[in-house]
């Protein structure tokens, strides 16, 4: 902009101070920073505040009819002496002028095609050099309260940014959760339909035909796994549960998984696991499986010939830690340098041809490198083209005391064992008199589960929704609920969590039979209330599994039934009469359901009071091995007593001793204050005192 010259002729034209914009510095610093000019360049305080004053009503002015306003300082030297030109600039354009602009100025001669302009000429007395300077630094300067100001705008974009970031990321889990919802529930009638199906009599090509497509709504399944796993580990939803964990026990599951693959290919399937390898270790049993299973399903897919083996070996035997490195290694087709490159990212294939040649959704190595990474590992590749391929990772795991390694050697392999593990080696036969109750709202699903449990000597009751599911337990006694979780007119969790404020129907134990897989759903099940999760499409063996942990198995080798010979109590036992005094004083204990303890024992009473001695004696210093290991600063190794500690206390029916210790794992895991935590610790001390006091003093 041309100088403003307030004098005429003979004016030279003039310095720069400098420029305030009313969109970025505000009416507020620009009436301000006025002020400190005028005082700077020698005027006296009463007409520096007439000025910031009438810049500060141009300022308002131009707020309300124009848009990109700005204010010019320069410093003019007319014949008559120094003065200070205030120059106000806009786009004639933008403006939409409600009256007369403020102070009695006409608008100066426009600047350009469409520019306006407003100026004030103030005359100064003579001005140093360094008064200049420091109204041009005053005028260049950020004051704090700008400074405050861009950074809270600052904080405040930052902000949104985040919020629309987890309101994606809570929008895309609805959207994966009900996804899988959908899917998983036609799949269920699918494959049990099917199942049947099979079980009829069929010519050559029908069987053909039902088999075909047995395989690939499993690799549906497969497929909708893949996905909904590589969701939960991108948005961190994905915790490992370390256990004890027999490392050949894991490796025998592996073989069994991909030796028919391997059979059916001709392949060789070797397994090599060092002198030095400890047989068990603590980690996460389910994840280092699903790794291995993972790069062995690929290395049988892309081999044709020769063998795949998987080998383990330590990699650092002086660390306070297990390290091992497993390696897959094939002779299969192998990787060019350019294949290599990105093989590890998510849903990315060697290239397009072996995608079309092979298939798969390019996620089974992406879902392995993140779990790697939760075990603190690595995960690589070494492979030449037409030289087959080696897969490798490494990961840590937590060290066992030498003492505890037979123990936990068993207690890994009842646990790798467990339900979803290992199939059972034919259906097992229940008490027909133990009445189950199906809540579900699919007809097909309705139908698929009524088959199931028919093929196991049940009678199975239906109904459509949680409503009447409670309407039926309060006309007549089940002995087990299989409980759909989303329905009409109320959900399976709604009707558990009522379900258990009923003291009558309070022991009843209900099963989960859920489409839903995402994380943190079995923990909301257990937390409404439900006892256990199947989930769909189910696997019949998987479902079979669950009943045997919860119901009375018809007993083969004399005329009645277990049901016949148990008692009327709500534990199903038939207990003698010492141990009936026993439970009986138990159940007085209000820090004890014993009748919960029981289920998790199938009613034995005498195993349930050893499990007692046995805990009394085993986590007696629990509350004071999380102290010495907070102490140290060893979360770790605190948060693993504590884990222990609630499991234990759990399957005992020491409910509120669980919840204690699972609260302090839970601050552990999420890295709470040191405060929370040690209000955590405090809870579970006072817990655990009340209940050894209770028990040792009945």
């Amino acid at each position: 902009m041309a100088p403003v010259n307030g004098s005429g002729a003979g004016a030279d034209p003039g310095v720069r101070l400098g420029a305030l914009t009313i969109a970025q510095d505000g009416r507020a610093r620009m009436r301000r920073k006025a002020f400190d000019v005028v005082l700077a360049l020698g005027a006296g305080r009463d007409l520096a505040t007439r000025i910031a004053g009438e810049v500060s009503d141009v300022a308002r002015w131009l707020e309300r009819n124009a848009h990109g306003g700005r204010l010019d300082l320069w410093l003019e030297r007319p014949s008559a002496g120094p003065q200070v030109a205030f120059a106000f600039a806009w786009d004639a354009h933008d403006a939409h002028p409600d009256g007369r602009a403020p102070m009695a100025l006409a608008p100066a001669p426009a600047a350009g095609p469409g520019a306006r302009r407003l100026s004030y000429a103030l005359r100064v007395p003579e001005i140093a050099i360094d008064a200049v300077e420091r109204a041009r630094s005053l005028l260049e300067a950020h004051s704090r309260e700008e400074l405050f100001a861009r950074l809270e705008a600052s904080h405040e974009a930052l902000r949104r940014s985040t919020d629309q970031a987890r309101e994606a990321g809570e929008a895309k889990a609805r959207f994966l959760a009900n996804m899988s919802h959908e899917i998983r529930t036609p799949m269920n009638a699918i494959l049990g339909m099917n199942r049947r199906a099979l079980g009829t009599d069929l010519t050559r090509e029908q069987r053909d035909y039902l088999e075909k497509i047995e395989a690939s709504s499993r690799h549906l399944l497969a497929i909708i796994d893949d996905v909904l796993d590589y969701s939960k580990l991108e948005a961190g939803k994905v915790a490992l549960q370390p256990e004890a964990l027999s490392v050949a026990d894991v490796l025998d599951d592996v073989a069994t998984l991909v030796g028919g693959a391997c059979a059916a290919k001709g392949l060789r399937l070797t397994l090599d696991v060092a002198g030095d390898v400890p047989d068990v270790v603590e980690g996460d049993a389910l994840r280092l499986r699903q790794v291995l299973v993972n790069l062995a399903s690929n290395a049988v897919k892309f081999t044709e010939a020769g063998e795949v083996a998987i080998t383990v070996r330590r990699s650092d035997a002086a660390a306070a830690d297990v390290a091992l490195r497993f390696a897959v290694r094939d002779t299969g087709i192998g990787l060019t340098t350019d294949q290599r490159r990105g093989l590890f990212s998510s849903f990315t294939q060697a290239d397009a041809t072996i995608t079309r040649r092979f298939g798969g959704t390019g996620l089974g190595l992406a879902i392995s490198k993140s779990l790697v990474q939760l075990m603190q590992g690595e995960i690589g590749v070494d492979s030449r083209s037409g030289a087959g391929s080696t897969f490798w990772f490494t990961a840590r795991f937590g060290n066992l005391d030498p003492a505890t390694v037979p123990a936990e050697r068993q207690r890994a392999a009842e646990r790798q064992r467990a339900p979803g593990r290992a199939a059972p080696e034919s259906a097992p036969t229940f008490d027909p008199v133990s009445k189950v109750l199906v809540v579900e709202d699919n007809a097909l699903n309705q139908e698929v589960a009524v088959a199931l449990l028919e093929e196991v000597g049940l009678a199975p009751d239906v109904v459509g929704d949680g409503r009447q599911a409670l309407e039926a337990l309060r006309r007549q006694r089940y002995a087990l609920v299989l409980m759909d979780v989303q329905m009409p007119v109320m959900d399976g969790l709604s009707a558990t969590r009522e379900l258990r404020r009923d003291p009558a129907l309070r022991a009843v134990p209900v099963l989960a039979m859920t489409a839903n897989a995402l994380p943190g759903d079995r923990e909301a099940y257990l937390a409404a209330g439900m006892d256990d999760v199947v989930t769909k499409p189910i696997e019949p063996e998987e479902l079979w599994r669950a009943l045997q942990a919860w119901l009375p198995e018809r007993d083969e080798t004399e005329g009645d039934t277990a049901a016949d010979r148990a008692s009327a109590s709500p534990s199903g036992a038939a207990p003698a009469d010492a141990d009936a005094e026993q439970l009986a004083a138990l159940r007085e204990l209000d820090v004890l359901d014993v009748d919960r303890g029981l289920r998790f024992v199938r009613g034995r009473a005498d195993l349930y009071r050893d499990l007692l001695a046995r805990f009394l004696d085993d986590q007696r210093e629990a509350p004071a091995a999380i102290a010495t290991a907070l102490a140290a600063d060893d979360t770790t190794a605190a948060e693993r007593a504590a884990h222990t500690l609630r499991g234990l206390a759990s399957c005992l029916g020491a409910g509120p001793l669980a919840d204690a210790a699972g609260a302090l794992e839970t601050a552990l895991r999420s890295g709470a204050p040191e405060r929370s935590v040690a209000d955590a610790a405090d809870v579970l001390v006072d817990e655990h005192r009340t209940l050894f006091a209770a028990l040792e003093g009945r």
